[in-house]
């Protein structure tokens, strides 16, 4: 089988350098060009050459570049000065930015291309290899993202209109959890991790499923990774709290009496102009959580739920290594957030020896691996129901009482609200007064 050349295009490259010779103004042309996108390795070689000599603030002309390849002792690498000159004399001289584009979409093919044959050399298989695959091409994607330098004068007059539609409208700029308090001090939009945490029991389920049903309300795009879960579950919460139906009757021989199930019937005609995506596949890697994410993104989700950390594997770390296995998935989703450029809300589990100290409330050191998870997070937002804890004397004073707490916010200050209420029957958390 015949293999085709790599892109290329000598020519090219060598008419920008002759024009680069003569004009140095040109250069602004240039600025995502580098000497690994010239095919020809000379090419490269004087094209960095020259920005060296740029740099400097000296005159960039046939000379000064092969005096600096001389005195960076390249020059064994470089056909001679004669080249230079022929460059000059010989190469047509048209438009500097085409021939950059010219350069540049040969030197995306190559990069492409190798990768592609390093993905078809590669001994991994199934999942392995998709996601060695998908790491190699985001490598391509990171090479070729252009700078966004803008000038503030530019920009100043769309933000202050951002500014002026926030303070002047209801719905703002950002999406709302359906907690108002909350909402006015996080921010949920944009790349965000969010870690929604708390103790066994405590709700951070129930929390996730309500803001979830509470922005798809508002016509927000969801996408619901339920890795514990099965999605039935998921679907019998979202169906109580919006029938008002007791979740405990749902699935039990002869539990709906006939207005509950009508109420259920009504419920469900929600779903139908529900716009939420829902995953409950278990026992996920984190490779798979990943392309799970990218494809929900792909097919116009704008928040992502993930229920829940402790429950992603990581196959290239042992069994039993609990900490690198955090840490590692948890950065790996701090970075999914940045590249997909939406909310992430990752439920995250608190480390069980809290519940031995006296005062029951988390903290964030009760964080699993709080440091990493800490690092990581945007936002954390603890979730305590004080009845958890409370003597057979109190429980009745605290039956659905319920706290959230803002312990970190990144863009904003901390809040703690200590009039949330939580619907045990439908497992539905809402503001109090």
């Amino acid at each position: 089988m015949l293999t085709a050349l790599p892109a290329q295009n000598i020519e090219a490259e060598k008419s920008l350098i002759g024009s680069l010779l003569l004009n140095n103004n040109l250069f602004d042309s240039c600025e995502h060009l580098t000497k690994e996108d010239f095919y020809k390795s000379a090419n490269g070689i004087i094209f960095e050459s020259m920005e060296a000599i740029r740099g400097m603030g000296q005159k960039v002309d046939a000379e000064s570049v092969w005096f600096h390849i001389e005195k960076t002792k390249q020059e064994s690498k470089v056909p001679g000065p004669e080249y230079l000159i022929d460059i000059l004399e010989n190469s047509p001289l048209f438009n500097v930015q085409k021939y950059v584009e010219i350069v540049k979409d040969c030197s995306l093919t190559r990069s492409i291309k190798t990768r592609c044959m390093n993905i078809l050399g590669s001994d991994s298989s199934g999942e392995d290899l998709l996601s060695i695959a998908q790491s190699l091409m985001l490598e391509v994607q990171a090479t070729t993202n252009a700078d966004e330098i803008k000038n503030l004068k530019d920009i100043i007059s769309a933000h202050i209109d951002r500014l002026e539609k926030a303070n002047t409208t209801k719905d703002g700029v950002y999406y709302k959890t359906g907690f108002p308090r909350i909402d006015n001090c996080i921010k949920v939009k944009g790349p965000k991790l969010i870690i929604i945490a708390g103790r066994p029991g405590a709700g951070k389920t129930a929390l996730a499923c309500t803001i979830a049903k509470n922005l798809d309300k508002q016509h927000v795009c969801i996408g619901f990774l339920s890795v514990e879960m099965p999605e039935s579950e998921i679907i019998d919460r979202w169906l109580s709290m919006e029938s008002g139906v007791d979740s405990d009757k749902f699935g039990k021989y002869k539990g709906f009496k006939d207005k509950d199930f009508q109420h259920v019937s009504d419920a469900a005609a929600w779903f139908y102009q529900s716009s939420i995506k829902i995953d409950g596949t278990g026992n996920l890697d984190i490779v798979d959580v990943e392309r799970k994410c990218r494809k929900l993104k792909k097919d116009g989700v704008k928040v992502i739920f993930i229920d829940q950390l402790s429950q992603i594997g990581n196959r290239k770390i042992r069994n039993g290594e609990e900490t690198a296995k955090f840490s590692e998935n948890c950065t790996r989703l701090a970075r999914l957030k940045k590249e997909l450029n939406i909310p992430i809300f990752l439920l995250a589990q608190l480390n069980r020896d809290m519940k031995n100290r006296l005062r029951k409330e988390p903290i964030l050191s009760d964080l699993k691996q709080s440091g990493k998870i800490e690092e990581d997070a945007d936002i954390v937002i603890f979730v305590h129901r004080p009845e958890e804890y409370a003597d057979e004397a109190d429980i009745r004073l605290l039956h659905g009482v319920a706290v959230l707490n803002v312990a970190k916010n990144r863009s904003g200050p901390k809040f703690r609200d200590k009039k949330i209420i939580f619907h045990h029957e439908t497992t539905y958390f809402y503001q109090g007064d």
